[in-house]
């Protein structure tokens, strides 16, 4: 063999041995949310570190609750705007994956297919920066997740943790500060609101909706009601169930939903608090 070739099969072999450590030190932790919530997530270092760069105040809003204790619209919110067949996949949505890639190649821009599950690996264990070896080390911790984990705690994870405005994370967070209400009281308005916040809540602002922010709550009320009726908790369908087929369509961003100036999220949206 050359001396290139052996340069080369030498920097392959260790970037892959990289990657795979740095994947594996992960495997543990992963188990270990299986029974207890995080203290901090990766994202909200991130966030944190960005604000100290830039020299921008930041306030981490973060309060952990048990599933029962997140009122049933927002988790059919959120699988409405996010991942209608989290229950029928295992981390990845390959329909969705090919929509995103046939789309790119028809000239449109590449949109994101990640599943909740994936979302969830991302915000605990990574950052929202984009790379090669950052997929793959979400693509591995999102197989092993799914390996361990069932799917009522990812959800239980994933709102717990999700990004929903500066410094809020968290849906108990989100909904003291823009409702004035815990999360298990969120109407299916205002869990609608919330979840068309995503995947873009550094954008969207619940406390001030536009006009198209204001369709895509619709939109996500409209799902809700077709896909997974009225208010019930949505239990994972028993193995011998047929799936669902529910469509699996993202939410798009209409340019008018990112026109409103981001607030605190100690401010209530209007006509939303009883």
């Amino acid at each position: 063999m050359r001396p290139a070739a052996r340069a080369l099969a030498f920097v392959v072999v260790s970037a892959a041995a990289l990657v795979s450590a740095s994947v594996l030190m992960y495997f543990p932790v992963v188990v270990w949310h299986r029974y207890r919530p995080p203290e901090v997530t990766s994202v909200m270092r991130y966030r944190a570190a960005e604000a100290r760069a830039s020299g921008e105040p930041w306030r981490l809003r973060y309060d952990w609750v048990p599933l029962d204790r997140i009122s049933p619209h927002m988790e059919r919110a959120v699988l409405a705007a996010e991942d209608s067949r989290f229950y029928e996949h295992r981390g990845f949505d390959l329909e969705q994956i090919q929509a995103a890639w046939e789309r790119r190649e028809r000239g449109g821009e590449l949109r994101g297919a990640s599943t909740i599950t994936q979302q969830t690996v991302k915000n605990l264990y990574l950052t929202p920066r984009r790379s090669l070896l950052r997929k793959i080390r979400e693509a591995a911790l999102t197989a092993w997740m799914e390996l361990w984990l069932p799917k009522r705690r990812i959800l239980e994870l994933y709102l717990n943790i999700v990004e929903l405005g500066p410094g809020v994370f968290g849906v108990e967070a989100a909904a003291r500060g823009y409702f004035d209400r815990p999360a298990a009281r969120l109407t299916p308005s205002q869990a609608a609101l919330l979840a068309a916040t995503l995947p873009a809540p550094l954008l969207r602002n619940p406390a001030r909706p536009t006009p198209g922010l204001r369709r895509l709550q619709a939109l996500v009320l409209r799902r809700m009601e077709r896909w997974y009726g009225s208010g019930e908790r949505i239990e994972p369908p028993s193995p011998a169930a047929a799936p669902a087929r529910r469509p699996s369509v993202p939410l798009e961003l209409p340019a008018e939903a990112t026109e409103a100036p981001l607030a605190p999220a100690d401010t209530p949206v209007e006509g939303e608090v009883p």
